[in-house]
């Protein structure tokens, strides 16, 4: 490898360390370097993509990126670190222009947060979260099981899903600070939780149910995902639930302080990380 690449990659590398500790925890243990950083220069696309809505409010910017992915599929020449790192990520696991489905998926995704987010129905929540997570999975399959014998789609959905709704539940309000009200509509109304309510921070029993209605769905997707893990190479299996364990004890962490989800943000404490990792056995990091 050149070293204008490799600095490419190790780019990549420091954006997942600085924005997902957690994530950086998990795949950094990945033996082979290749995929691990085909995972990074991934995440540093996806994180790219992200903040153009999420911190820079720039749609315009976002539809330009937009037209450089079209570029780069169409192998047209485009600049920047994170397009050399996919460049040479793309020469050993994206062989097809259909590979890059997941990453317009994506952009699709960030396009529908540029604009006042009012969610109707559970079914619509779904399709967000398969727009701006579980494309992330299938983004991930061809670098992390470019051999499986098996469809991994539906791990992909599954986690992806379970990851984004704990992401929702972490982040209500947040997202209703920005415009964003990711609750679905008919559920609220079930549980008779108002959007006056919601603007207002309260968190009572309604809340409460409503909370765990969702989080039970996380829950049961990140149990879906988990016999999927067995297709997997072995030095990917044990990131992957690594990952899987440290994303859904956020939803405990919510727990233990009472659904106190309206003004702050909760996070997983690195001391159980290191326990929740150290559960799995065998497990070899690297760096």
């Amino acid at each position: 490898m050149n070293l204008g690449i490799h600095f490419d990659h190790y780019r990549c590398k420091q954006v997942i360390k600085r924005h997902s500790a957690s994530f950086y925890r998990a795949f950094s243990q990945i033996e082979d370097l290749k995929r691990r950083q085909g995972v990074f220069a991934v995440y540093a696309f996806c994180r790219h993509v992200d903040d153009l809505i999420d911190e820079k409010e720039d749609l315009p910017q976002l539809l330009a990126y937009k037209s450089e992915l079209d570029q780069f599929v169409n192998n047209q020449p485009v600049t920047g670190f994170r397009w050399r790192a996919l460049a040479d990520t793309r020469k050993y696991f994206y062989h097809h222009a259909e590979d890059f489905k997941p990453f317009y998926e994506m952009i699709e995704g960030q396009e529908f947060d540029a604009h006042p987010v009012k969610i109707t129905s559970l079914s619509q929540l779904i399709h967000y979260c398969d727009l701006v997570a579980s494309s992330v999975g299938k983004m991930l399959l061809p670098i992390l099981a470019p051999n499986a014998k098996v469809n991994l789609t539906p791990f992909a959905l599954a986690l992806g899903r379970a990851f984004q709704l704990t992401n929702i539940l972490r982040d209500v309000g947040e997202d209703e600070r920005r415009g964003r009200i990711y609750l679905p509509k008919d559920l609220m109304t079930n549980y008779g939780y108002t959007q006056k309510d919601l603007h207002e921070g309260v968190i009572n029993q309604s809340f409460m149910k409503l909370w765990e209605h969702l989080a039970h769905l996380a829950e049961d997707y990140y149990q879906e995902a988990i016999p999927y893990l067995a297709s997997f190479p072995k030095d990917v299996r044990k990131p992957l639930m690594g990952a899987l364990l440290i994303y859904r004890e956020i939803l405990n962490v919510i727990r233990q302080a009472n659904y106190s989800v309206m003004h702050t943000k909760h996070f997983v404490k690195d001391s159980v990380k290191i326990k929740l990792l150290a559960s799995l056995k065998g497990t070899n990091r690297h760096e």
